[in-house]
């Protein structure tokens, strides 16, 4: 067996039982489904609360129901709400049909009370000005459309496109781009660093190779990313299939192409290999975790902007920021895979994210071999910065 072969072996065993591997791998998917079901069990909580309570002064004369306490006087309404008879009342001016205004009084602030209260007044509202009409306008009314999208692409076939599949699917990639590549790469930062500062890489490197031992590294936790990937899809596919409505919404609306998936590993793939060599090169120069993590944090940073930008990248996936964005070897993965869940995207742009992402990513490992050979040995002591352009520079 090669060299790096072991090598990719042992740190694949070693750091899948890491305490470490097993909380981010484990612990973030148990912590964020312990927030969904204490944030559902608040809201069930809370839908058991007594109903509001809306009276209403009508100015106008035009306006009645049997839900809703009609007063005659604003004074009767505002007893009613002071001795909490009434939560709310609202007062609709006699020049209401030209302005639409009306004000509404209540006994506490609570910004979630007053959006319910707000649809029911919308609703009471509605159902007397089109009361002439049939049920059919009224409900169209109040909710004039039920979309649904399609592309015509080159071909004249239609395919259906999901709003909820242009969210949440280059949401659901970033997120795992970012816990996934990060943990591995940073997993690889610890490993290095710890090698140092314990002296073993001494013996290590005494049997292989500088480019051996950083290949094996990179390979065998960059598989260790994807094992975390695919534990968290099987995480979600249990999930699913222990709830069949959830499956069946995510089925009929989400729509994932052959190519956005083969994208999505090749971009995933070159991604880690970039990240990788940083990492590495990170943990060469490094003489303690604390430095080596303070460094390792712009890079980091730098590969969440898409995230923290992911907001305008899906609303203009087409500006020059989104597409610099693409180019970019740090931020490309995550840009060009919300691009291309979104928009279509010319494929010269697919072509030279491509090219630029694999050229960065065999300059970043030939750059971190050879600051790994000539700074892995030198403990205790940082190189500077001219020391290091003479490490990149020679062969």
């Amino acid at each position: 067996m090669s060299k790096w072969r072991i090598i990719a072996k042992h740190e694949y065993l070693t750091n899948i039982k890491r305490k470490e591997f097993l909380f981010v791998t484990f612990g973030v998917p148990l912590f964020i489904i312990a927030i969904m079901g204490l944030s559902f069990l608040l809201i069930g909580i809370g839908g058991h609360n007594e109903e509001n309570k809306i009276g209403y002064v009508d100015n106008t004369g035009l306006f009645d129901s049997s839900n809703l306490t009609k007063y005659t006087d604003e004074d009767l309404a505002r007893k009613d709400l002071l001795d909490n008879k009434i939560t709310n009342y609202f007062v609709i001016p006699e020049n209401y049909t030209a302005t639409g205004k009306i004000i509404i009084y209540s006994s506490k602030k609570n910004f979630a009370d007053n959006m319910k209260i707000e649809d029911q007044i919308r609703n009471f509202l509605l159902d007397n000005l089109l009361k002439n009409e049939t049920s059919d306008i009224i409900q169209r009314v109040k909710k004039p459309i039920d979309p649904e999208y399609f592309t015509l692409n080159e071909k004249g076939l239609k395919s259906e496109d999901s709003g909820f599949t242009i969210i949440l699917l280059p949401l659901v990639f970033s997120m795992l781009f970012s816990i996934s590549i990060f943990a591995s790469s940073g997993f690889l930062l610890q490993s290095v660093i710890e090698e140092k500062e314990n002296r073993i890489m001494e013996v290590i490197l005494s049997s292989v190779s500088h480019k051996d031992l950083l290949t094996g590294k990179i390979i065998g936790l960059g598989a260790l990313g994807l094992t975390q990937v695919f534990i968290y899809l099987t995480i979600a596919a249990v999930i699913l299939l222990i709830n069949p409505l959830a499956l069946n919404l995510i089925i009929s609306q989400i729509h994932i192409s052959i190519p956005l998936l083969a994208a999505g590993i090749i971009y995933f793939i070159l991604g880690y290999i970039v990240f990788a060599g940083i990492m590495a090169g990170v943990g060469a120069i490094a003489t303690t975790s604390r430095e080596g993590q303070q460094i390792a944090v712009i890079f980091s940073l730098t590969g969440s902007f898409p995230f923290m930008f992911s907001q305008f990248i899906i609303t203009n996936p087409n500006e020059i920021f989104a597409k610099a964005l693409s180019i970019f070897p740090l931020t490309s993965p995550i840009t060009m895979i919300m691009r291309l869940s979104i928009t279509d995207v010319p494929l010269y742009e697919i072509i030279v994210s491509i090219i630029v992402l694999v050229f960065s990513a065999y300059l970043t490992i030939e750059i971190s071999v050879r600051i790994f050979r000539a700074s892995l040995l030198m403990y205790g002591k940082k190189p500077t910065i001219k020391e290091l352009i003479k490490y990149v520079r020679q062969s």
